[in-house]
């Protein structure tokens, strides 16, 4: 079974789809760009925090173990 479509039908369905194609990967595109910067910056506050005794005793758990025996 063949369908009769014109050119100018194929061309506008095809523009469609372009127009729809760009218009999404343009909002994924962004969405991983904030992960990316919101990675980023989580990532330089964790930095900065664990350079701060008082921080770095309740964020890390070896801090707090070292020089402990395992034994009593």
């Amino acid at each position: 079974m063949w369908i009769d479509a014109s050119s100018e039908e194929v061309t506008l369905l095809t523009s469609q789809y372009n127009d729809r194609f760009r218009s999404f990967s343009k909002r994924v595109e962004k969405v991983i760009m904030i992960g990316i910067v919101v990675c980023a910056i989580v990532l330089t506050i964790g930095e900065v925090l664990i350079q701060y005794v008082p921080a770095r005793l309740v964020l890390i758990e070896t801090e707090r173990l070292e020089g402990v025996s395992r034994e009593p």
